[in-house]
């Protein structure tokens, strides 16, 4: 499968994913812009805007909410900007050139009209550039890498009760792409609907496909880091910082 099939086949697998979505009430324009702008432009690069999901007072998710009896309307948003190569997935090398991925869940406190809740995770790509200009950061910095918090949660802005915020650790993790990104937040905030869209076979062929383009060397590559002999496909060191060079 050369470049363009890659892309054109990774827009049907997009449109493939919003039909099946769509049979749960979630909102699929927006992977339909995705599956348009990378069918028209041939290339791993996409925007989404905020894809918004209504959490059910019904779901299983939450089951450990901090205010638990007056939380109401809670929404989640997502959104993703990325940018990659299909050379890199050809040589199981990293796919991304840049890539920003956030969670956001938004809600209102009932006994308190003013009070806005507010829960915020985003999983990105290092900035490269700061550590080769000498800027390298204090803590430990994965490559991807998962942190809670960021820009959503600022002083003043909102009431934030007992919670302290800090400069949180950085949770190393594979990138994930759209159709990865959909699965990881079905299975993580809507547990009803990913225990049963995940039995249908058209799913699970879409997610397993996409686990070994974008999962598979990047865990591969931490194995590899143990035996010498074998090539790395990664920078293990670059994704998982606290590994002890060899």
């Amino acid at each position: 499968m050369n470049h363009e099939e890659y892309i054109l086949q990774m827009a049907s697998d997009i449109e493939t994913l919003a039909g099946l979505l769509s049979t749960y009430k979630i909102e699929t324009t927006g992977m339909y812009s995705i599956s348009g702008n990378l069918k028209k432009n041939k290339s791993l690069k996409y925007k989404l805007s905020p894809l918004r999901i209504e959490i059910d007072n019904n779901e299983k998710f939450p089951k450990k909410l901090s205010h638990q009896k007056s939380a109401v309307d809670l929404v989640l948003f997502f959104d993703i900007n990325l940018e990659g190569n299909y050379e890199g997935l050809l040589g199981d090398n990293d796919p991304f050139n840049a890539f920003s991925f956030n969670i956001v869940i938004r809600g209102k406190n009932k006994n308190n009209l003013t009070s806005k809740l507010l829960y915020s995770i985003h999983l990105d790509r290092h900035n490269l550039k700061e550590e080769e200009e000498g800027n390298k950061p204090g803590q430990a910095h994965p490559l991807y890498h998962f942190q809670f918090g960021g820009n959503n949660l600022k002083e003043g802005e909102r009431d934030h009760g007992q919670a302290l915020f800090l400069d949180s650790p950085r949770i190393m993790h594979h990138p994930m792409e759209f159709i990865l990104g959909i699965d990881f937040i079905l299975s993580n905030f809507f547990p009803t609907i990913w225990n049963k869209i995940n039995k249908t076979i058209k799913y699970k062929k879409i997610v397993m496909k996409y686990q070994k383009d974008f999962i598979q060397p990047y865990f591969k590559s931490i194995a590899n880091s143990f035996d010498s002999n074998v090539p790395q496909l990664w920078n293990a060191q670059k994704i998982y910082p606290q590994l002890v060079e060899r």
